[in-house]
């Protein structure tokens, strides 16, 4: 069974889905697999979002949270008889239901390198795709970094402490909180 974080009036099973974006997104196993250890760890946070037509249950937003239910279902059966949550999207044509669909995968802004090590400084354990490449790699000096030899350290504290810690730093005039 997966722990399952969200509710919606409604429910649909594994089996009762279509994938319906095709091609749009490209998924590697690994990210399969990424999100699938992810969903064992946390639970199923999002419902799946469905457009149904003649019988159809188009799956709009969803895919790769189906392909990792998958995956974990090849090894723990009672999940392909699992109810997941849903909500329904309405669209009268196939036009109007591929609009649905870009409308809610597109991103509409970027996650910015110093957002997101503000926003997962009180999870610093806590490592998701969205935000490794920002979070956890290693910085590259710039130009003005080497001219000023300057030093970037990273810091883990516990969540409680975080707002402590920020102000502290910001009231030294050589440190950068980034």
């Amino acid at each position: 069974m997966v722990n399952v974080m969200c509710q919606t009036p409604e429910v649909i099973r594994l089996t009762q889905l279509t994938p319906f974006q095709g091609d749009l997104k490209k998924r590697t196993s690994h990210d399969v697999k990424s999100l699938a250890a992810s969903i064992q760890e946390e639970g199923l946070l999002m419902p799946f979002a469905v457009w149904q037509h003649d019988g159809i249950n188009s799956l709009l937003d969803g895919h790769g949270r189906l392909m990792a239910l998958n995956e974990l279902a090849k090894e723990d059966s009672s999940i392909e008889e699992q109810d997941f949550p849903v909500i329904y999207i309405e669209a009268a044509t196939e036009e109007q239901a591929k609009k649905s669909l870009l409308q809610i995968t597109s991103a509409y802004g970027k996650i910015t390198r110093d957002g997101a090590i503000r926003f997962c400084a009180a999870i610093p354990e806590y490592h998701a795709p969205a935000i490794n490449k920002f979070v956890y790699r290693k910085p590259r000096k710039s130009k003005l970094q080497e001219q000023k030899n300057e030093q970037i350290i990273r810091i883990a504290v516990s969540s409680d402490k975080v707002p402590a810690v920020l102000e502290l730093f910001k009231s030294v005039s050589y440190i950068k909180v980034l």
